[in-house]
């Protein structure tokens, strides 16, 4: 028995995961942040947020050079901060893509109601595409059909 990883997810799926994020996480909430902030305001914002992605980024890529581990935040929060850290860094990543999935889903599903006010948007993305995502999930996970 070997300890290695099998590869589930191709660069296709990983990339469709990190643009549905981006889109759920900054486009919809764009929105909301030019109207309460104005134009000066929201470049001010967006201008630091640009620069602490960037720092974040840097920081992480010598954490992934430095520490070679498949584990992304638990492993580093492994080697710096014990068993409990691991275990609290572990956890909140696992929340994170439990739950990033249907939020992603629903701001598809309220972006296509604003389009189309006929539709609910727990019909057209909530529900529907979190039930789809999940099964495919499993049937990867488990290696055949759910």
């Amino acid at each position: 028995m070997t300890n290695r990883l099998k590869p589930t997810l191709g660069t296709l799926h990983l990339w469709g995961i990190a643009v549905g994020l981006v889109i759920s996480g900054e486009y919809f909430g764009w929105s909301y942040g030019w109207a309460v902030a104005g134009t000066l305001g929201f470049l001010v914002t967006t201008a630091l947020i640009a620069t602490l992605y960037t720092c974040f980024i840097f920081s992480f890529t010598e954490l992934t050079t430095a520490i070679p581990h498949a584990g992304g935040p638990f492993a580093y929060s492994r080697r710096a901060f014990g068993e409990t850290g691991g275990l609290i860094a572990g956890l909140a990543t696992l929340i994170e893509f439990v739950f990033a999935p249907p939020a992603i889903a629903m701001a598809i599903g309220a972006y296509l109601n604003v389009q189309y006010p006929e539709t609910e948007p727990e019909d057209c993305g909530g529900r529907r595409l979190s039930a789809v995502y999940d099964a495919e999930y499993s049937r990867r996970k488990t290696g055949g059909d759910v």
